[in-house]
């Protein structure tokens, strides 16, 4: 599955507008403190989040850039960002990237600040089967695990890094 193909991107465009709708309808950035910030044109989501203690009490803020140019027929790409930049630097911005705590029951994450992926590229890997580079390195998910277009929207990639940026999931920063 590492050779996998971009979406068509009007059908990818419609998909992430519609599913943007839905987790506005759902109240998710509310509920999480989210702040979404949408580029349908260039099928990229900007997300401000918190990570925190086990009160949901803010400890550190992070950034994310998700790629929907594969989505929905695979999940998207996820990768921290620089708040000032919207680009990560493996040898700047480590402070922008967790670090795991403790895997929650049934669920594990990776936070690679660089990985050779299947094409020999490498870039930060957030590793876990509702992100897209899961896919791309060569991983091989059990049926309960993989992405499901009928049933998984970006809404359960999201619920994911924000489950594992609560503590004791959330081990901190990867560097100060």
């Amino acid at each position: 599955m590492s050779q996998i193909a971009k979406t068509n991107q009007d059908l990818a465009r419609a998909q992430f507008k519609e599913d943007y709708q839905k987790i506005l309808e759902q109240n998710l950035p509310s509920m999480y403190d989210w702040i979404l910030i949408p580029d349908f044109d260039n099928l990229l989501l900007y997300i401000d989040l918190w990570s925190t203690d086990e009160n949901s009490v803010k400890l550190d803020d992070y950034h994310l850039k998700l790629d929907m140019s594969y989505y929905r027929t695979h999940p998207p790409g996820v990768t921290y960002i620089n708040p000032v930049t919207k680009i990560f630097d493996a040898t700047k911005d480590l402070r922008w990237l967790p670090v795991k705590g403790q895997a929650p029951p049934g669920m594990d994450i990776g936070y690679h600040q660089t990985y050779s992926l299947s094409d020999g590229t490498q870039r930060q890997m957030v590793c876990n089967s509702m992100i897209l580079e899961y896919y791309l390195s060569n991983h091989n998910p059990t049926p309960e695990q993989i992405w499901d277009p009928t049933k998984h929207t970006f809404a359960a990639t999201l619920t994911v890094l924000q489950i594992m940026l609560r503590k004791p999931y959330y081990g901190g920063r990867s560097a100060p």
